[in-house]
């Protein structure tokens, strides 16, 4: 079908069907927006929570190796103290 050619009413009935069932199937419901955003909201915060939690750990287990060194020695002594 050229640019040029005038479309029939049958035709343009067709395309505005064929336009509708494309917005229709690439717009989910309210719904499933909602569903999703809230469980990608749980999922992040469990994230964060797991990955702060391991860095922490991790942070603590290093400054507790360094506690030989003069300086690190005050540091680690001063976290230790807090976690008790």
């Amino acid at each position: 079908m050229a640019f040029k050619e005038q479309l029939s009413d049958k035709q343009r009935i067709e395309f505005a069907k064929q336009l509708e069932y494309f917005y229709e199937i690439s717009h989910p419901s309210w719904r499933r927006v909602l569903t999703f955003s809230f469980l990608k909201g749980l999922a992040t915060g469990f994230g964060v929570f797991l990955g702060g939690t391991i860095i922490i750990a991790l942070l603590l287990w290093v400054l507790s190796l360094l506690g030989h060194v003069p300086f690190l020695n005050d540091i680690a002594d001063s976290a230790r103290e807090s976690l008790q």
